[in-house]
């Protein structure tokens, strides 16, 4: 790779020179606000970090493997993929993957070198709807590289705490494999929130659906069956992908650091398994809610069907005696005693319908 190259690289994403501190963090602010692509560099060498290193410096770590460069692209890449791609020798399926905007979780080899696309999740509760964003991490001997659409907040985290501590402590200083665990951590731990969340709002749902029958409940549980089927769907691949990482890198994961890798698949089978639970949890809240529904209708066609046949008996006799006919018996000649007899049979009729009902328990 050419120094220019480098260079230019370092130059697309770098501050002018005498800019300060505190103006630069508020242009990063700016970019981060306005969502244009920022490049940031960071290099670590004899166990110190800084950020914002030379071309000659990212060039000479590179070539000499004697030190780690971190790069980080928050974005749109493709102003700058090309120049990575010298920079870091990136063959076109890297560059390809860089360039897409969803794909779901793999590993990429090429060239010794190897591109780990994962997922970042999130859970939007005002349109009850999974957040995805495509996290790419690409690595080789001496380097990591970053790249992401949206802003990464634990990244920004991570990224600061790369520059504190100086010697073996230091985030990069402990080589590409050490770093490449400390970012699929801190990822894999930002799913956790997102599971208790996901856990407190359909413990809700349970309550709802046996003391609610509303439509809203219903569409309620089919947004959240699309949200957990959507993660689950993301994670799912992501639980082999730190075996590959293992099996298939060689040299750049030692064995002495794959039992960290063997931890974040743990933790990453632990959310997967959750979420295949949730799933199977919602399933079973919709069979509840479709059940509590028809119970529900059946009691009001009970009570309905028990107004009906209380009103049987009494419609009869009243039909009967309301017949236009010429002449009836007991009606001619009728001095009232008839019409209130009638009145109160049509009572006892009643009372005694209501008796034994209730005695049934059906009322």
């Amino acid at each position: 790779m050419s120094v220019e190259a480098v260079s230019q690289l370092a130059h697309s994403g770098q501050p002018a020179a005498g800019e300060g501190r505190g103006r630069r963090a508020r242009r990063r602010a700016r970019q981060r606000a306005s969502g244009e692509m920022r490049l940031r560099m960071a290099i670590c060498l004899g166990g110190v970090a800084h950020q914002d290193p030379s071309p000659q410096e990212i060039a000479a770590a590179l070539k000499q493997n004697a030190g780690v460069v971190w790069a980080d692209v928050q974005g749109d890449p493709s102003s700058v993929v090309q120049r990575l791609a010298q920079t870091f020798n990136l063959s076109s399926a890297i560059q390809e993957a860089l360039l897409e905007e969803t794909s779901r979780s793999r590993l990429i080899e090429s060239r010794d070198i190897y591109a780990l696309v994962v997922n970042t999740i999130g859970f939007d509760e005002e349109a009850e709807d999974a957040v995805v964003a495509k996290f790419d991490i690409v690595f080789g001997k001496g380097f990591v590289l970053t790249a992401h659409r949206e802003p990464v907040d634990w990244l920004d985290t991570l990224w600061a705490s790369a520059h504190k501590d100086a010697g073996s402590e230091n985030l990069m200083g402990r080589g590409v494999a050490r770093l490449l665990h400390s970012i699929l951590d801190t990822l894999v731990d930002t799913y956790f929130p997102v599971i208790d969340r996901l856990d407190d709002l359909i413990d809700q749902l349970e309550d709802a659906t046996v003391n609610d029958t509303s439509n809203s409940v219903q569409v309620r549980l089919f947004r959240m069956k699309r949200a957990v089927a959507t993660l689950r769907r993301v994670i799912s691949p992501q639980v082999e992908l730190t075996n590959s990482l293992i099996t298939r890198t060689g040299d750049l994961v030692p064995s002495d650091v794959e039992p960290y890798f063997a931890d974040v698949r743990d933790h990453t089978l632990r959310v997967f398994e959750m979420l295949d639970s949730y799933r199977d949890l919602l399933s079973g809240l919709l069979d509840v809610y479709l059940t509590t529904v028809s119970n529900r209708l059946n009691v009001v066609m009970k009570q309905l069907t028990i107004i009906a046949t209380i009103f049987m008996p009494i419609t009869f006799i009243t039909g009967v005696f309301g017949m236009n006919f010429g002449h009836m018996p007991q009606v001619d000649h009728d001095a009232g005693f008839n019409f209130w007899a009638v009145l109160v049979g049509m009572a006892i009729i009643t009372f005694a319908q209501i008796w034994y009902f209730r005695r049934r328990g059906w009322m």
